[in-house]
């Protein structure tokens, strides 16, 4: 299947939320977006990647170093 871009307005449609919403996901957060001019565009497997990330399991607390623990808990 082709992976096609979707603009902001389809994003918001998407995610039930409202069109400056999607925007401040694309511009501000970790959701990677083209910009082309003064539109952007999102590709479909990255809105996915962005709202299901890979689960990565964390080590317990004592086998992690201790600054590790202390910038976690900053």
């Amino acid at each position: 299947m082709k992976d096609r871009y979707l603009t902001p307005q389809e994003v918001a449609e998407l995610l039930n939320i409202s069109y400056d919403t999607a925007l401040n996901l694309i511009k501000y957060s970790d959701m990677e977006a083209v910009q082309i001019g003064r539109q952007y565009r999102v590709l479909e497997s990255k809105l996915n990647a962005f709202l299901y990330p890979p689960k990565v399991a964390k080590q317990p607390l004592r086998q992690r170093p201790i600054y590790q623990i202390v910038e976690e808990r900053k």
